[in-house]
């Protein structure tokens, strides 16, 4: 039996806190249970009552007289830790906890929050919750749940599962999906996530063969590991997760001493990790929405050619300016295509891809030459899906145009799109038409552009995704007090994992010796550990020309480092080769709190945090990873070859990218921040080189 079976499918329900008052939380699971259809036992739980909804009521959980695998607790916070120890003791193998007062209430809720997870794991309970609405299995209608999630309308069965973290809201996103023609199979409002997670309903979900795709709502996570595995599986068995991730924009950056750490939030990296692990992110209702009714058709594009046609000119372009923003491409059709569309595309409209057809192009009398152009281009080896732009089409002439298009949608693989933009009263006859075929209708061709380019990327990325390792997870310390390697050190450190670095040398401050046999010119460095931003006090020098001007140079780090950081601990002075004619990156490792060691990749030098160019990806990772991570940055294109200048050697830069992934996994118990800035990213063939570092270690 599956591991979280007994609480979607529970033989029996108890409600502990069950209300006279069927409209009050400890009521409304009690009337949805008896009225809605549940097959199984109900035992509301009150010494008050003698009978509820018209059935037993019992005194106490230990009273109850039949099997049962699931306690609703309708209790205060200090409550309802008694109640859990009363169904271990019952041998209730599931609770879920409505009331709140747990962490969210601060450190008395905390410490609440903790007994209770104590309780439940002493008897064997598993916990849904606290501070939550419930979970609800639609085609069963066990509805261990309240509120919005017990109310009408009552959401129909179906092939979608969803965890949200906000009841509330993930309901609204429930209703929204539902209207746009979603039936549902679970339901789960996860809260607080003592004990059940969000990933570990995705990996529920993703084991149930009725459910076809997962919608979750997060606003954090303990675990995002675990999210990710929950993606490379759900890429294996072809079920697509689409999660729309709350509180974006709330980064926190935190102080730290690399300039990587001070640059990542944690959106950054939930956004990376998504797209590592092949999830689809939302962040609109009607985008969630379109989404799902595209997904549920079971249809995949086998790439990101589209064919449009339709009657509308200006739809067709609107369309198209999205594709261009997105990836789609619009291509010329096959020459056989063309010549055979000819015959069957009115005089005055055009042939070419975009498809233009004339006004009245599903007309009772011509509509036939539609469905002839539909079966061509659908046939084309050079075309992926069919967007078609019906726009204000209505009536018998929609009918007749979703006539054509059902009837084609059942023979041909490829996904089928249309836009229209009346009211749905105006072509019903069309709608009922689409509906059972599968077809989606979105009201704008930007939507459809849009979900057809999301739907194409995650093709895309699910076989990549598919084919990598489980992705393991990683134990964290908070308590873990750290120490910051000087430069010396930090490049060391990565000399001996294989990591090109420049040669250095040190002068010896006392003597002010300083070598004849540099090749200049050169960069002079202060080394010390108490300064990890060392061009912020002047305790950089560049172009250094000769050996004169390097004492100079010396002289002057000195006199800058004492002036701005008495306290500091000089340990000398650096001299390394003064790198021309190469672009500067900024490679940095950071041990987030949610994801674990995390490589960051981006525009480097003294401007690094301004640009703010950077990609993320969750460590470790391999070479394509590395290369999507250089491809994601706005200024990509200055690797490429421009007015005469070389192209930059992007394979030792994924090469290296790769390797610094792997050594932050290697070193993650010991590794707490790695700074690379600048990596010199010399012309194609010439390889990269590190110019200075900065490693944080963990005690």
């Amino acid at each position: 039996m599956p591991a979280l079976d007994g609480l979607f499918h529970p033989r029996g329900v108890a409600i502990v806190g069950a209300s006279g008052d069927l409209s009050r939380g400890g009521g409304q699971p009690l009337k949805a249970l008896l009225d809605l259809g549940y097959a199984g036992a109900v035992y509301p739980v009150n010494p008050k009552y003698p009978t509820l909804g018209g059935v037993r009521c019992f005194p106490s959980l230990e009273a109850i007289d039949g099997l049962c695998d699931l306690a609703v607790i309708a209790l205060p916070a200090a409550a309802a830790i008694n109640a859990v120890r009363e169904c271990g003791a019952k041998h209730i193998g599931f609770a879920v906890i409505y009331g709140g007062g747990f962490r969210e209430a601060g450190e008395e809720g905390k410490t609440r929050e903790r007994a209770l997870l104590d309780v439940a794991r002493a008897g064997g309970v598993r916990l849904i919750g606290p501070n939550c609405l419930g979970v609800v299995n639609i085609p069963d209608r066990v509805y261990a749940a309240f509120g919005s999630m017990t109310r009408t309308p009552v959401l129909p069965a179906g092939n979608v599962s969803m965890v949200y973290q906000s009841g509330g809201f993930g309901q609204s996103l429930a209703l929204r999906c539902a209207a746009a023609g979603a039936g549902f199979r679970y339901l789960a409002a996860s809260g607080n996530e003592v004990d059940i997670s969000t990933p570990e309903l995705i990996d529920h979900y993703l084991d149930d063969p009725q459910t076809k795709i997962v919608v979750s709502y997060i606003e954090g996570l303990t675990d995002g590991r675990a999210l990710m595995e929950a993606g490379r599986k759900a890429a294996t068995v072809g079920k697509p997760i689409l999660l729309w991730k709350g509180g974006r924009r709330q980064q926190g950056l935190r102080a730290a001493a690399s300039h990587t750490a001070s640059m990542t939030g944690s959106y950054d990296i939930y956004q990376a990790a998504l797209r590592q692990s092949g999830i689809i992110e939302i962040s609109d209702i009607d985008e969630l929405a379109d989404l799902v009714q595209l997904l549920s058709t079971g249809k995949f594009p086998a790439g990101r050619r589209v064919a449009v046609m339709g009657g509308s000119g200006g739809s067709a372009i609107v369309f198209a300016d999205t594709c261009d923003e997105q990836g789609l491409v619009i291509p010329e059709l096959g020459s056989a295509t063309l010549d055979t569309l000819r015959e069957f595309v009115p005089g005055i409209g055009s042939a070419s891809n975009p498809i233009d057809f004339a006004a009245g192009f599903l007309a009772d009398k011509v509509a036939h030459n539609f469905a002839s152009a539909v079966e061509i281009i659908l046939a084309d080896e050079g075309i992926d899906q069919l967007c078609v732009m019906l726009a204000t089409v209505q009536g018998a002439q929609a009918a007749n145009g979703a006539r054509v298009l059902a009837s084609a949608a059942g023979r041909s693989p490829k996904p089928i799109l249309v836009f229209s933009s009346v009211p749905a009263e105006t072509m019903d006859e069309a709608l009922q038409i689409f509906a059972p075929a599968k077809i989606p209708v979105l009201p704008s061709p930007t939507r459809v552009a849009h979900a057809a380019a999301v739907t194409a990327a995650y093709v895309e990325t699910r076989a990549m995704v598919a084919a990598r390792g489980p992705v393991a997870s990683v134990h964290r310390s908070s308590n873990a007090t750290s120490h910051v390697l000087n430069e010396v050190a930090s490049t060391g450190l990565l000399a001996e994992n294989s990591i090109p670095v420049l040669h250095q040398t040190m002068i010896d401050i006392k003597s002010l010796d300083v070598p004849c046999d540099f090749k200049f010119p050169v960069v002079a460095k202060v080394v010390s550990g108490d300064l990890p931003h060392k061009s912020d006090i002047g305790g950089v020098q560049l172009s250094i020309r000769n050996a004169s001007e390097l004492q100079d140079a010396v002289r002057t780090i000195l006199t800058n480092v004492k002036t701005a950081a008495p306290g500091a601990h000089i340990e000398g002075i650096i001299v390394s080769e003064m790198v021309r004619d190469a672009l500067e990156i900024i490679v940095g490792v950071i041990n987030d709190d949610v994801f674990g060691p995390t490589v960051l990749l981006g525009f480097g030098g003294t401007l690094a945090e301004v640009l703010r160019d950077r990609s993320y990806r969750v460590a470790p990772f391999d070479d394509a990873t590395a290369r999507s991570m250089i491809a994601e940055l706005r200024g990509a294109a200055l690797f490429s070859a421009i007015r005469g200048r070389a192209a930059r050697d992007v394979n030792a830069l994924a090469e290296t990218v790769t390797r610094i992934s792997e050594i932050a996994w290697e070193l993650r118990g010991e590794l707490l921040e790695l700074d690379i800035n600048p990596l010199f990213v010399r012309a194609a063939g010439k390889g990269v080189v590190v110019g200075d570092a900065l490693a944080v270690m963990i005690n």
